[in-house]
């Protein structure tokens, strides 16, 4: 099987994206970084001990400002991750990441051609298969894989055959 498709920054952006957005570890400096809000509870209690008086102003100041930072920080985390991947991506030249692909499905493996070269990847070298809404990522390990836009396939029945493929010969190969 062969499928033709074109990529671009964004593509190469979702991969990464999605790659913060389910990696363990940056789930746990977002978590580590989203309780720091209590931080905010903190400081007016400090001050009220410090100044003998409970400071009710201050206290619900800090207190919305707590629940602000706790509901709101991950779309400024993500957006701030987001924003530093584009800056990555832009800097130096990675022509070579962008335009046309064929991706063949073989005995063997994948087969990635481009105007750059061929990679091929055997089935055991394939670690996980995810899928979004608009692409599949084949990872090859936790940060490099194929990224395959869903609209290289024809129709949803293309999809789905692409994707029993990929996992009866990753079972096949490496079960």
């Amino acid at each position: 099987m062969e499928y033709h498709y074109t990529l671009t920054k964004d593509d190469y952006v979702a991969f990464n994206m999605h790659h913060a957005q389910h990696s363990e570890r940056v789930q746990k400096v977002l978590r580590v970084q989203r309780w720091m809000s209590l931080i905010f509870l903190l400081i007016p209690l400090l001050v009220s001990w410090v100044e003998g008086e409970f400071l009710l102003g201050m206290f619900v100041a800090f207190a919305l400002l707590a629940v602000l930072w706790f509901l709101f920080y991950p779309n400024y985390f993500y957006g701030s991750i987001k924003k530093n991947i584009v800056k990555v991506i832009n800097e130096g030249d990675n022509s070579s990441l962008t335009g046309e692909y064929t991706m063949m499905v073989t005995e063997d493996g994948l087969v990635e051609k481009s105007s750059k070269g061929e990679v091929k990847t055997p089935w055991s070298s394939i670690t996980q298969i995810k899928e979004t809404d608009e692409h599949i990522f084949i990872l090859v390990s936790a940060m490099s894989g194929y990224v395959i836009p869903i609209s290289a396939f024809a129709d949803v029945k293309a999809l789905q055959q692409f994707k029993e493929t990929l996992n009866a010969a990753r079972v096949g190969k490496t079960g």
